[in-house]
């Protein structure tokens, strides 16, 4: 035998041994078809984790800025009337273009049998689902309130409901809105304490006022039984409704995020605690269903505040249809607030 054929020969051996090496521990490698179905259902339970979480939220963040309504496996109720189940078939096409919706945060008050609107906001969803802008309207302002003369923008939710508030503000802003949401003070608390309170920072002190006890200034957890004291308190602050009005938009800014971002809100069970919290006091005026595909991109807006333009005080309210105002009116309805944030950036929260 030649060296050549040496050589060959160990080779052959060599295989043989890898061979006889490999179907040894192929008896202890386990099934890779069972492995992979679990590796793909581990993949799907965190895409379904990460996708409900992000439809929860921005349900959610519907209840509170009011862009439609929250759908859940069970009906929902508002407003005394029930909402059923949609499903896939139900589904029309997604609502293209700019949205507006307006949002009414409602007080009533002991001892007396009208609601109070406390905050009145325009909620401006534009094309391209990027953004939403929270838009503080005076509730003071100075308005033509159909059928009633020049009043206070306020006055109208008791004269005639937020109909007659949407009627109002349409008239008033030129703005074609697209649905009212109408959520009460109690409920507000109600869903704060649900997702466990919030994070709001206050550039100023609010002192305590008629019973309702105050909030320091600085970075603070806001509970449900600092909500009131937190958006109804203005006496004392240096801009009072202006400074209130931005307090409002801070604490609506910091329950969207809280509810988009707590990966405990995927919880079926606590969601549904959270809607129980808040459904005696949230009203839903609009084509819900049309509005699902906005509600579905809304989980990664960028929540924008602006405050009021002007502060120009009347004998009996403010003036609300100067020139700033009538430049935002026009920029809502053009859906290019973008561009008037740019030109008047004092009025944007930061």
């Amino acid at each position: 035998m030649n060296k050549i054929e040496e050589s060959d020969g160990a080779m052959s051996r060599v295989e043989e041994e890898l061979r006889a090496a490999f179907e040894r521990q192929e008896a202890l490698v386990p099934d890779a078809a069972p492995m992979r179905d679990r590796i793909d259902f581990a993949w799907v339970r965190v895409k379904r984790r990460r996708a409900k979480r992000r439809v929860i939220g921005a349900a959610v963040a519907v209840l509170i800025a009011g862009v439609a309504v929250p759908v859940v496996s069970t009906s929902w109720w508002h407003g005394g009337q029930p909402v059923p189940a949609i499903g896939t078939a139900d589904m029309r096409a997604p609502v293209s273009g700019p949205v507006d919706v307006l949002l009414l945060g409602t007080d009533r008050r002991a001892g007396s049998a009208a609601r109070r609107a406390d905050t009145i906001m325009l909620l401006h969803v534009p094309a391209d689902r990027n953004s939403a802008w929270m838009i503080s309207l005076p509730r003071n302002g100075l308005v033509e309130i159909p059928g009633h003369g020049r009043q206070k923008l306020t006055a109208s939710l008791a004269l005639g409901g937020p109909e007659l508030t949407r009627a109002t503000v349409a008239k008033l802003t030129g703005v074609d809105l697209d649905a009212t949401v109408t959520v009460d003070l109690a409920a507000l608390s109600a869903v704060t304490e649900g997702v466990g309170g919030v994070t709001v920072c206050l550039d100023q002190a609010i002192p305590p006022q008629a019973g309702r006890k105050g909030l320091a200034a600085g970075c603070q957890r806001i509970e449900g039984d600092d909500v009131a004291p937190l958006l109804q308190g203005q006496d004392g602050l240096k801009r009072f409704a202006l400074d209130r009005d931005q307090n409002n938009r801070r604490f609506l800014r910091a329950l969207a995020t809280r509810v988009t971002t707590d990966d405990s809100m995927a919880d079926p069970a606590r969601f549904q605690q959270l809607l129980d919290a808040g459904r005696e006091g949230v009203r839903i005026d609009s084509d819900a269903i049309d509005l699902l595909g906005v509600v579905a991109k809304l989980w990664k807006a960028d929540l924008v505040g602006v405050g009021q333009p002007t502060f120009n005080s009347a004998a009996d309210g403010e003036i609300v249809d100067s020139a700033p105002w009538l430049s935002l009116y026009q920029a809502i309805r053009d859906d290019q607030l973008p561009s008037w944030a740019e030109a008047n950036p004092s009025f944007i929260d930061h």
